[in-house]
């Protein structure tokens, strides 16, 4: 979502008439777009900033962070601007007047979704986001998202469809739909598995269609049977866990037991064929005890995921979980986490093997700089693979799986 947001704004601004320089020192404005999901990221935003002002540039900071902590960083990050993340379109007028009076300030309005009337894609691009949905109603204890993004709101599907036919008659192939819970889209007529189904029948050349994240206790058969029926939705679902202790996901708000999402994970791999399955699993969540990790362990075990993103847990300012007792040492954290990461890669393992001489449609996304002689890109389930050869970005081939180097798959195109 901030890729996206990035673009939009570097997009205005070229628009407008800045010019974007390829190198820092060049620049005599330098944009920050931050986020607050981890405290590391903050960190390493508010150092950033620093440094530019040392070196004199004017710095704006966007963002979560910016919304989140507004005219703090205009101390702690010695940043000229502060922009929230509803107040972009404000973005040239803000910059105008702090030349004309070199004023510092935070501007954190509700402008409502930024969106462009038109979009321009780079040369050589085939894969664009979509911003459907900004915001999020769930309030889950450990997460800064409502905070920082606020209550959700869904854009108009017509709106939605016309910036993806834009993009698809400038080459784009692909499109990775983009919401905190897109699950929960709705614009008043159309609900997501019907947004979904319109784009697959009102485009002409999007031949792969994404979206994340759903939230497991929102997302829904209706919307599992359009992605099991449709050619062009990808057989992928981001599930996160977070955890598998029912006590533990109560008190994150997750709204859903173990059970119930086991039920979901295993119905989706029923009903989809082919797809895969990843997710995000949080460790070290206060409270949090031996028993309750190993449940995690067990639902890690029983769904065998094709990937996932697996964190510390991070006490977030301003969430009710940074206020909880038994607050987990950093020590037993580390040693969960190693121990989570060996279960995830081993059920990754068993799932590549599978793959083993099956064919996949693959779309190129890259040269491979590691492995020379190979081609990076992703098969219609998601799954990142090494094809043999070099092919050009945003072509559409067929091979099989010959070997697995690590936990990537590696494809020989068929002749």
């Amino acid at each position: 979502m901030n890729e996206l947001d990035s673009e939009l704004i570097r997009q205005k601004l070229l628009n407008e008439g800045y010019i974007e320089v390829e190198n820092e020192k060049n620049a005599e404005i330098i944009l920050i777009n931050t986020c607050s999901v981890r405290k590391k990221a903050e960190e390493k935003a508010i150092h950033y900033s620093r440094e530019m002002k040392n070196k004199k540039k004017t710095v704006v900071m966007l963002g979560c962070l910016a919304q989140h902590k507004r005219e703090e960083l205009l101390k702690i990050a010695k940043a000229d601007i502060v922009i929230g993340t509803k107040s972009y379109e404000k973005i040239i007028d803000i910059l105008l007047d702090f030349e004309r009076k070199q004023t510092k300030r935070a501007i954190c309005e509700d402008l409502g979704i930024f969106q462009l009337k038109s979009r321009k894609v780079k040369e050589g691009e085939f894969s664009a986001y979509v911003n459907i949905q900004h915001g999020c109603d769930n309030f889950c204890t450990f997460c800064v998202v409502p905070y920082t993004r606020g209550r959700e709101v869904s854009r108009k599907a017509s709106d939605i469809l016309e910036e993806i036919k834009q993009l698809e008659e400038q080459g784009i192939v692909e499109i990775i739909l983009l919401g905190q819970n897109v699950d929960s889209y709705f614009d008043g007529k159309y609900d997501f598995s019907d947004l979904l189904k319109l784009i697959e029948d009102e485009t002409k050349y999007i031949r792969r269609i994404k979206f994340t994240s759903p939230n497991p206790r929102d997302i829904t058969m209706k919307v599992i049977k359009t992605i099991a029926q449709s050619e062009k939705i990808v057989r992928w679902i981001h599930l996160p866990l977070q955890a598998g202790s029912n006590k533990i996901l109560k008190r994150m708000n997750r709204g859903y037991t173990k059970e119930e999402y086991i039920y979901q994970a295993l119905t989706i791999r029923d009903i989809i064929k082919d797809v895969s399955i990843t997710t995000d699993i949080i460790v070290g969540f206060p409270s949090e005890t031996e028993e309750d990790f190993e449940e995690t362990i067990d639902v890690v075990r029983t769904v065998k995921y094709d990937g996932a993103y697996m964190f510390k847990y991070s006490p977030r300012e301003g969430t009710p979980a940074s206020l909880f007792k038994e607050q987990i040492d950093n020590e037993t954290k580390g040693r969960r986490l190693r121990k989570l990461i060996d279960e995830v890669n081993s059920v990754i393992s068993e799932r590549r093997k599978l793959m083993i001489n099956k064919e996949y449609e693959v779309l190129v996304e890259s040269y491979n700089s590691k492995d020379l002689g190979y081609s990076l890109g992703k098969t219609f389930n998601n799954i990142s693979v090494l094809i043999k050869g070099f092919f050009k970005p945003g072509t559409f081939l067929k091979g099989i799986v010959k070997d697995i180097k690590g936990h990537t798959p590696i494809i020989e195109i068929r002749n």
